[in-house]
């Protein structure tokens, strides 16, 4: 209290205590104060020390005739005293110089820090761990960004290998095409020659009326030559027209294109048919 300055403390054993407190006034306007006040028993000799000689009155007037009849200390109902040794108290009270009032306000404010230190300390424990939580978020939008960017440039790279796949597969099935227009070209051509020979080996079982030129002979000999050059030339083109299907039956197996799967059929049913 006095570090604070908020007021002085008496101590006194109550075994000590031996108040006189002179006899009240019989009277409607001056009333105990000790009648007024509630406490235990055990104490009331330390309230008679304090309080026993005190009464309450109903103006000032009053007050300071039964101070001067009866010795006692009064006190009116606004708060003025009058003192059985002459002392005069009252007037103005300021209220915000009070002691009580300040110790009363100082406890409050007290309180009231200890109360928003508390709150303080609760809500940086909220704030650090919702950092935490914002960290972790974070890390974890990171990881997901980074597994977006992979996913995407491994799609840009399959989309890039499809298309250049489609290009090849386009290529090559118009090779094939070209391919199958030469087959079905020779394949004309073969049957005509086959036929041409058929008509040869006929006109040679025949008999001979008369034997042939020197020019004769020799045409026959060029058509020989050139059946068997078309022969070869046929079986070379039917080698190429395998090979090419092969590849691009594995081509679009290796693509996971299934369309390969109805071109080869068409292949295989285009030599079915030649």
């Amino acid at each position: 209290m006095l570090r604070e300055r908020t007021g002085r403390v008496t101590f006194m054993p109550l075994n000590r205590l031996k108040p006189k407190n002179p006899v009240p006034p019989n009277a409607d306007d001056a009333i105990p104060l000790l009648e007024k006040l509630s406490y235990d028993p055990a104490h009331a000799k330390a309230f008679q020390q304090v309080f026993g000689k005190t009464c309450v009155c109903r103006d000032l007037t009053v007050a300071a005739a039964y101070v001067k009849s009866h010795g006692i200390n009064t006190i009116t109902l606004d708060g003025d005293k009058v003192d059985r040794k002459g002392a005069l108290t009252g007037g103005y009270y300021d209220v915000r110089r009070s002691r009580l009032e300040a110790v009363k306000n100082v406890a409050t404010w007290r309180s009231r820090v200890a109360a928003e230190e508390t709150r303080s300390r609760e809500v940086k424990a909220a704030t650090l761990k919702l950092d935490q939580e914002i960290a972790r978020v974070s890390g974890r939008i990171q990881i997901l960004g980074n597994q977006q960017r992979v996913a995407r440039e491994a799609r840009e790279s399959i989309g890039a290998e499809t298309a250049a796949l489609q290009k090849e597969r386009e290529r090559i099935e118009g090779r094939i095409s070209k391919i199958e227009e030469d087959t079905q070209e020779l394949s004309g051509e073969l049957r005509t020659l086959s036929t041409r020979i058929e008509a040869y080996r006929v006109e040679l079982s025949s008999p001979m009326v008369q034997e042939l030129s020197v020019e004769e002979r020799g045409y026959i000999d060029e058509l020989s030559r050139d059946i068997e050059a078309r022969q070869k030339l046929l079986v070379e083109m039917g080698k190429t027209k395998t090979e090419v299907c092969i590849s691009v039956s594995y081509s679009s197996y290796q693509s996971g294109l299934t369309n390969a799967d109805v071109s080869w059929a068409g292949v295989k049913t285009s030599f079915k048919s030649n």
